[in-house]
């Protein structure tokens, strides 16, 4: 028999469990256990309990604009727990609560469905590409701030001064600097002993196909690889020049899996 407990039931039974998973299996689990201890006052959880042990969650992320939301296990009781009244992106880690999810979300706002794969490299397998050319982007440096809200702007995701400030103190940045402006960047916005994850890899579009965003790549996950961590990231399937540029570092595909993108009515 199965019960649901929210993260305000959390006691010391439960967060065993939750070491006991991250311990098991860190790549799947980064994102509870970082959101646990660094993240708690923007982080809900819900898990499911059978027999004294986790057998899934919904872990809801509050951080941006819009909701962060794992589901994690077989177990579908979780997902009417999915806030309604917020855009979404749910990344679900088995296929068979899918189409619960979707039941539950139908009539309720837009929905759109994307398959992204999960690519994962350790010690033995990373192939760097001059890393040194890359620059680390420090709160600390007006310029490297400036830059950054610069480059962002042409992504199409503005920062103000304060949160490229805030990003920079909280977010690890490799950048790549041509003719005095920031032209590529990537990130560890997740990082663990045991992995770091990175996201927020973009090069302008008029430096794109010289190389840059293998270098910017390359210098967060040496940085990752030397601290003793894996390194995990996610790419959208079918972007086939990203692919390419993680796998000749030697990337290797280890899951892909449905995010649902929620937009209320």
């Amino acid at each position: 028999m199965s019960s649901v407990v929210s993260l305000y039931d959390l006691n010391f039974k439960v967060w065993n469990e939750v070491v006991r998973l991250y311990h098991n299996d860190p790549i799947h689990h980064a994102y509870l256990i970082y959101d646990l201890i660094y993240e708690l006052d923007k982080t809900n959880v819900y898990f499911v309990l059978s027999n004294n042990r986790v057998a899934g969650y919904i872990l809801i992320w509050a951080g941006t604009q819009q909701l962060g939301i794992h589901l994690w296990g077989n177990d579908g009781s979780p997902v009417n727990k999915i806030p309604l009244m917020k855009d979404s992106i749910i990344q679900l880690y088995n296929i068979n609560v899918f189409d619960a999810v979707l039941g539950f979300l139908e009539d309720k706002g837009r929905i759109e469905v994307g398959y992204f794969m999960d690519m994962l490299v350790d010690e033995e397998e990373f192939k760097p590409y001059r890393p040194e050319k890359a620059v680390r982007l420090k709160a600390k440096e007006s310029s490297h701030v400036k830059a950054l809200m610069k480059l962002k702007e042409v992504q199409g995701r503005p920062l103000s001064e304060g949160l490229a400030r805030e990003r920079l103190n909280r977010w690890y940045y490799y950048g790549v600097f041509k003719e005095n402006a920031l032209v590529s960047i990537a990130c560890a916005y997740l990082r663990l002993p045991e992995v770091w994850i990175i996201g927020d890899v973009f090069t302008h579009p008029e430096y794109r196909s010289r190389g840059y965003a293998k270098v910017v790549t390359s210098a967060v996950t040496r940085d990752a690889i030397v601290s003793g961590a894996k390194v995990l990231l996610h790419v959208k399937e079918g972007n086939i020049p990203a692919i390419k540029v993680y796998k000749a570092l030697g990337y290797k595909v280890i899951g892909r899996r449905p995010w649902i993108f929620y937009k209320p009515e």
